[in-house]
């Protein structure tokens, strides 16, 4: 069975660490930066801080993560993250803790989080082979999505009891366990094979050209990009429409999220049973317009009761595109380049930022619910259109060349 294999294990450990944190993060700055600055658009620049690391550095950790130790790059991350949450709940313990200081922490952290896809989603690869690559995507994807169960409801209870310090301590605690697994695992060589076209350009152009050459991974990249972009920058504004339109405290607006959370978990642990690689491709497709509409209907939401279970399947479509995301990608490449495309594949994930920005600004102006609905209107048409475009997409089972 996969999970009986120990560096899996530990992979598997330090995701559930990192994404409780990512989550409960998301949260516990929105409704902070928003009860400190009373502006959405605050909220959604922390958001792209946080984010915007993924974009510009995704390729070439990928590529570094292919040359060198990625056990010594994971758990350096790991390490750095539990320092500097360690500090900034110390500033806010003391009282010194000002808005320039969270906009530095978002975006250190977004800085380590870039290293997820082409390191620690690479070695899954490495560790269970292409045969086991489903299972252990589908299991790492369902624990991972009840961290988003764990996190909002931790951040909500934090805010309403202990404060946002208790959540920067959880951060250090969960990143320095995330740190010691990484540097006990066993050292996982890197596949990358030196040639005469060995320097640092020509192997990231190597990946680009593996991604281009790919219509599978075209298309797979161009969706993560319309969602990254339209799709998932919704979340910063979670805590705004809770707080003005839905008229909630931050306990019930970690319970929205979490409540995407379990139906990812739940979408999620189905698919690790369930998919075949024939149908990869439909599943990532249906998980990405479900998504988008349920964000569609969760910004027409009145109430809380309402906006609940659409929340809910919301979290079970996404877990379709975010768990078939990877698979398409890792059992599409080659070993020797896998950490190069997945670094792409960040790349094309880092665009949320620049969906945070214009959610915040359109909320500025027309207000946080109507923002999310012109956002995901835009992102369920290009989704659609960019589907009509490749139709062969659907029909297609990913294999590496």
């Amino acid at each position: 069975m996969i999970i009986s294999n120990p560096s899996y294990r530990r992979l598997w450990g330090i995701g559930i660490a990192s994404t409780t944190m990512r989550w409960m993060e998301t949260v516990a700055l929105g409704i902070f930066v928003f009860e400190l600055t009373g502006s959405p658009f605050w909220v959604a620049v922390v958001g792209f801080l946080r984010m915007v690391p993924m974009f510009i550095f995704g390729p070439f950790v990928g590529l570094i993560s292919d040359r060198m130790n990625r056990k010594i790059l994971m758990g350096s991350g790991m390490a750095t993250l539990a320092c500097v949450y360690s500090i900034m709940g110390f500033l806010v313990v003391v009282g010194q803790i000002e808005l320039w200081h969270i906009c530095v922490g978002a975006t250190v952290a977004g800085v380590m989080w870039s290293t997820d896809f082409p390191v620690r989603r690479a070695m899954i690869g490495d560790v269970v082979g292409a045969e086991g690559i489903s299972t252990a995507i589908g299991i790492d994807m369902a624990t991972s999505n009840f961290s988003r169960v764990i996190g909002p409801l931790g951040a909500g209870a934090f805010l309403a009891t202990l404060g946002v310090q208790a959540a920067y301590f959880s951060g250090a605690i969960l990143f320095g366990t995330g740190a010691v697994l990484a540097f006990s695992m066993p050292y996982v060589a890197p596949l990358y094979k030196s040639g005469p076209r060995s320097g640092y350009f020509a192997n990231l152009s190597e990946g680009l050209r593996h991604v281009r050459a790919d219509r599978i991974i075209i298309v797979t990249i161009i969706i993560t990009v319309v969602l990254n972009t339209f799709g998932f920058p919704y979340q910063h504004m979670v805590p705004v429409i809770g707080a003005e339109t839905l008229k909630i405290g931050p306990l019930l607006i970690g319970a929205l999220l979490a409540s995407e959370g379990m139906g990812a978990t739940i979408g999620s642990l189905t698919i690790a049973l369930k998919a075949r690689s024939s149908g990869y491709t439909r599943v990532y497709a249906a998980g990405s317009i479900g998504f988008l509409a349920a964000i569609f209907l969760f910004s027409l939401s009145p109430s809380f009761w309402m906006a609940l279970p659409i929340m809910f399947i919301g979290g079970f479509a996404v877990s379709g595109f975010a768990t078939m995301q990877s698979i398409i990608v890792i059992t599409s490449t080659p070993m020797e380049i896998r950490g190069r495309v997945l670094g792409v594949l960040a790349a094309a994930i880092g665009t949320g930022p620049f969906g945070a920005l214009i959610v915040g600004g359109l909320a500025l102006m027309w207000g946080a619910n109507s923002a999310v609905t012109a956002m995901a209107v835009v992102g369920f048409a290009l989704t659609t259109l960019t589907l009509l475009m490749w139709p062969s997409f659907l029909r297609s089972s990913p294999s590496p060349d």
